[in-house]
């Protein structure tokens, strides 16, 4: 009976010791998501463009000829640009992103 029980204890620290990995590993995954865009903007490389942000002026190029890029005039109330080789359209009046369309390799405007 009393070997039973020595089995039982190490079964159960066993388990546990597992499962604080487990967790330890989850947490650190979690922290790594929520680190991952800072870690590009302090690494000199800028965070890429997001939907529903503000843009920073210093890295937009307004597009000027959408054709060149076979994109036809901009809905009313926006326009074309290219940030960090993304086309996107944004409102020109508070300059927020209101959709990213692809990537370009090069500006032709």
């Amino acid at each position: 009976m009393f070997r039973k029980r020595q089995h039982l204890f190490a079964a159960a620290g066993m388990a546990a010791i597992l499962a604080s990995v487990a967790l330890a590993e989850q947490v650190g995954r979690a922290v790594d998501a929520l680190a991952e865009p800072a870690l590009q903007a302090e690494g000199g490389k800028p965070a890429p463009p997001r939907v529903g942000e503000r843009l920073d002026k210093a890295r937009l190029h307004r597009v000027t000829r959408p054709g060149l890029y076979g994109m036809s005039r901009p809905p009313a109330g926006s326009l074309y640009g290219i940030v960090d080789g993304k086309l996107i359209r944004y409102d020109p009046e508070n300059a927020q992103i209101l959709s990213i369309i692809r990537q370009v390799d090069r500006i032709m405007d």
